[in-house]
């Protein structure tokens, strides 16, 4: 029998039992019931008392509990960062910090409930104690019989269950509520990207994209009037079918700039416009159909491969094959002696950076999407890779609309349109070849990096 039906079964015997015993004495004698009766109030407050603390306490250990499996969840994910640097002996303190404090409060909580219990069977037998003064001086007078006096005493036993059922079934109730409400707490988090009240469906894009004086900062409920925004008066005008290259120095706002664009932010001033439509106005699934994106920071599940690029999505092998060619991914794939089926772990830990980025950029290859937004698609492969992976982006970039953010000016020199942040804000616009004319950053970065490439190739 499990936790919950034994409390059922507790809590209909107090009330049956409880209720029974009361009638049973009463029917005997009143004025000695309503003596047995008197702790019952103490019973009633003490009851309220502690289980307001049970609730918080619970609450509390909960909380410890969930704080020291994400301590030792993350010490085993960076055990190998953790070993790299001798950091085992804090490591080790840290858990032990958590771990003494998840003792701590489940020690605070046993003496809440053992004060608790035996108090209960404190006040039951004060009921036992008032029968035995005042119904044995009855009993002396003659008042009430022998045989109802025993009688009152084992109704007053059947008594004795239900208030200590009290007890029992006030743990497992606080103790159930602690876990409920930090249940309903997630549940009742409301998403701060949600569809307007008049949002309306989209399911076909031709892929023409629109800024409109766009600016965005973080936090906006928090930042003050000298808050510097990440984005600033932000145009751009992309046709369907073009490509947009988004350079800049890090922290120049190239990412957030991307995010805008499947609304995992909301911009705060401004408009993003999607085929002429507002993109607040669309709903947010259709949206975010109408996109492939690829993150900066490339995420797989601890599932297969091919789960890992599929997503859900119900793709043929050939889809699947010509995705994973798309990214320069497939003769690695057949190197592994499962292929597509090899486990890749927790966040994909048994493949390189480089393998877990074409993984990324992989699923995003097979998703159809009349825009695609890929993010740094290069930074962690090597140059010959790096630019087998540009070329397949180049051959795509007839059908779809293409925005690509990178470090490397190599993957995005043959973009339509190329804008250069710096601290938010577009600093220069324009082709490769405008953009050389102008001699500013860009130029400079793509000179630097010129030489750079051609010093590792003659190595």
């Amino acid at each position: 029998m499990c936790i919950r039906d034994r409390g059922i079964v507790a809590l209909t015997d107090a009330i049956v039992l409880g209720t029974a015993a009361i009638g049973f004495m009463a029917y005997i004698n009143i004025r000695l019931t309503v003596f047995v009766l008197i702790p019952m109030p103490l019973i009633i407050v003490s009851a309220r008392f502690f289980s307001k603390k049970m609730h918080r306490m619970y609450g509390e250990v909960q909380k410890a509990f969930s704080d020291l499996t994400e301590v030792t969840r993350e010490r085993f994910a960076g055990i190998r960062v953790i070993k790299a640097y001798c950091r085992e002996k804090d490591s080790a303190a840290r858990l032990e910090t958590k771990s003494r404090d998840y003792i701590d409060k489940n020690l605070r909580l046993v003496w809440i409930t053992g004060s608790f219990f035996p108090l209960m069977v404190l006040l039951s037998n004060l009921s036992l104690a008032i029968i035995l003064f005042y119904g044995g001086r009855q009993t002396i007078n003659f008042t009430i019989t022998p045989g109802d006096f025993v009688a009152f005493i084992a109704y007053l036993g059947l008594l004795t269950w239900p208030m200590m059922a009290i007890g029992w079934v006030t743990n497992l109730i606080q103790r159930g509520k602690a876990s409920l409400d930090r249940i309903d707490k997630i549940i009742k988090t409301e998403p701060e990207i949600d569809d307007i009240p008049d949002a309306r469906p989209i399911k076909k894009t031709r892929g023409g994209l629109v800024f409109e004086k766009v600016a965005f900062s973080y936090g906006l409920e928090a930042a003050g009037p000298d808050t510097t925004p990440v984005l600033t008066a932000i145009d751009i005008n992309l046709d369907h079918g073009k490509l947009l290259g988004v350079v800049g120095p890090p922290g120049s706002g190239k990412t957030t700039l991307l995010q805008l664009i499947p609304r995992i932010y909301d911009v705060s001033q401004g408009r993003i416009l999607i085929d002429g439509i507002d993109i607040r106005t669309i709903q947010l699934a259709d949206l975010r159909s109408l996109i492939a994106f690829m993150p900066q920071e490339p995420f797989l599940f601890a599932g297969t491969i091919r789960e890992n690029i599929t997503f859900g999505a119900d793709a043929k092998e050939v889809e699947l094959i010509r995705s994973t060619e798309r990214a320069v991914l497939y003769d690695t794939i057949q190197s592994f002696p499962e292929g597509f089926d090899t486990m890749v772990g927790e966040k994909g830990v048994i493949l390189s950076g480089g393998q877990k980025q074409r993984v990324a950029l992989a699923r995003a290859l097979l998703n159809e999407a009349g825009i695609m937004i890929l993010d740094d698609p290069i930074s962690q492969v090597d140059m010959e890779t790096g630019r087998d992976i540009i070329k397949t982006v180049r051959s795509m970039a007839d059908g779809r609309t293409i925005i690509i953010a990178s470090h490397r000016i190599s993957a995005v020199r043959f973009a339509d349109h190329i804008i250069a942040l710096d601290r938010g804000r577009i600093v220069e616009s324009g082709t490769h070849t405008q953009l050389m004319a102008n001699d500013q950053y860009y130029a400079k970065i793509f000179r630097l990096q010129e030489i750079e490439e051609e010093f590792i190739n003659a190595d």
